[in-house]
């Protein structure tokens, strides 16, 4: 079932604004777990920034690092298969997590 973090704000973050969000996917299942994360920008019209792959062996974890450019953006996770774990959290130009942009798995909400 894909999952959303909904709408999240990019301005005014400490250290820095986001410029790529990292996605982790734990991958709990017995086979492989593939699917894709896209990104959304949200400034006026919803625009589709990225779409990126994933593929995470199984009992083990992997993660993706598309690039952010948008005061406000979405991010959508699309996995193939029931049994993962996911988090997102929004990256500023130098690496440094973004703790307003931290969305753990029991945060991401179902799109039906």
């Amino acid at each position: 079932m894909p999952l959303t973090t909904g709408p999240i704000e990019n301005t005014g973050n400490l250290p820095a604004n986001a410029t790529s969000v990292r996605i982790k996917v734990l991958n709990l299942t017995g086979g492989l777990l593939t699917g894709v994360v896209r990104v959304f920008r949200l400034n006026g019209s919803r625009q589709l920034l990225s779409i990126t792959p994933f593929a995470a062996n199984a009992n083990a974890s992997t993660f993706v690092t598309p690039s952010v450019s948008a005061a406000q953006y979405e991010v959508e996770i699309v996995p193939n298969q029931t049994g993962g774990l996911y988090s997102v959290y929004g990256r500023t130009a130098s690496g440094v997590i973004i703790n307003a942009q931290r969305f753990v798995n029991s945060e991401l909400t179902p799109i039906l």
